[in-house]
């Protein structure tokens, strides 16, 4: 196996891809650990790759990223000389910039016409999670034998900044928290509807007594406003409040998260919080969630279909009642044995 001095790792886009590569970003770093590995990732993920003791030095890109911010990626993973560049992301223009930046070797898969500009092209791999494809790529460079189930540590700092904020919300850190996370970057398909939501905090609030905690995006912020209209302070909103680790450490706190297949979904897996994934138009054995969890799903005959858009009647997700989901979120809170005495009162 040829050694590499210095790698770079050009990351994926979006948060949940950003969690699912850590445990290939690891396996790079066991088949070179005495390299210099360095990170080009978008600087709201920066945080993630801050935090992971594989990657030496973060090159964080402003998202989305203008002209003058590319040229100024490339102008400094070009001052960094590197040996190899490994591309998680697809495009043409992520492999572009390693040629451009002046990468020896550049790794990737051989798709979407970016042939010509990589020098080392492995063929996609077939069906599976897609943290095997990740893991597959690292595998042209040597045998790899990364744990395939990323996982974030918090720091103790951000632990104590997440029972702070709690604390002054009046939140214990005895009491019973759960996490909603309504709201998907990818599109509305995704999407259990609202009022699905709604009726599920009003369950959860009846039956267990539960804090809540209301997580997404700044994008999400609206939709988790409407969801705590005239809610009572055991309702915390989060959405578009935190930093990627804020998140992190907020969630967790929580004895379980609800979401749809998203990236908080997979920040929740990746620090040890149980899901319950509400799952429609994707495909839970590519993208579904890597720690303890119980999906919730309607297998319609046209699911998975991966639209953002639903060009029909979204059945796969309307279908699916508050009931349903609460019955999976009370039984994953058992079976993860999670005390909670203020349901018994």
């Amino acid at each position: 196996m040829k050694e590499f001095k210095k790698i770079v790792i050009r990351g994926t886009n979006w948060l949940g891809d950003s969690v699912i590569t850590i445990p290939a970003v690891r396996a790079v770093r066991q088949l070179f650990p005495s390299s210099t590995i360095s990170m080009v990732a978008p600087a709201n993920l920066a945080g993630i790759w801050e935090n992971e003791p594989s990657v030496d030095q973060v090159i964080p890109v402003a998202q989305p990223a203008g002209l003058r911010d590319k040229l100024n990626a490339i102008r400094i993973v070009r001052s960094g000389r590197y040996d190899l560049g490994v591309l998680f992301p697809n495009s043409f223009e992520s492999a572009l910039w390693f040629l451009l930046s002046g990468v020896r070797r550049r790794l990737g898969y051989a798709t979407c016409g970016r042939g010509i500009v990589l020098n080392w092209k492995v063929q996609p791999v077939g069906d599976g999670h897609q943290v095997h494809r990740y893991l597959n790529l690292v595998r042209a460079l040597g045998p790899v034998h990364s744990e395939p189930r990323p996982s974030i540590s918090i720091p103790e700092w951000l632990r104590g900044w997440a029972r702070d904020l709690l604390q002054k919300k009046g939140i214990a850190e005895g009491d019973l928290l759960l996490g909603i996370n309504p709201g998907s970057t990818y599109g509305p398909a995704k999407c259990w509807p609202r009022e699905k939501f709604a009726g599920l905090i009003q369950l959860v609030r009846e039956r267990l007594k539960a804090h809540l905690l209301i997580v997404g995006s700044e994008r999400e912020r609206a939709l988790a406003d409407s969801l705590c209209h005239g809610l009572g302070g055991d309702v915390l909103n989060m959405a578009g409040e935190t930093t990627v680790m804020q998140l992190a450490a907020l969630m967790g706190r929580c004895a379980l998260l609800v979401s749809n297949d998203t990236g908080p979904m997979h920040l929740a897996c990746a620090v040890g919080t149980p899901v319950v994934a509400v799952i429609g138009p994707t495909d839970p054995g590519a993208t579904g969630p890597l720690g303890t969890h119980l999906i919730v799903r309607n297998a319609v005959e046209c699911s998975p279909c991966f639209k953002r858009q639903c060009p029909t009647d979204h059945r796969c997700m309307t279908e699916l009642s508050a009931e349903e989901v609460y019955r999976a979120t009370e039984q994953l809170l058992k079976k993860s044995q999670i005390p909670n005495p203020k349901s018994q009162t």
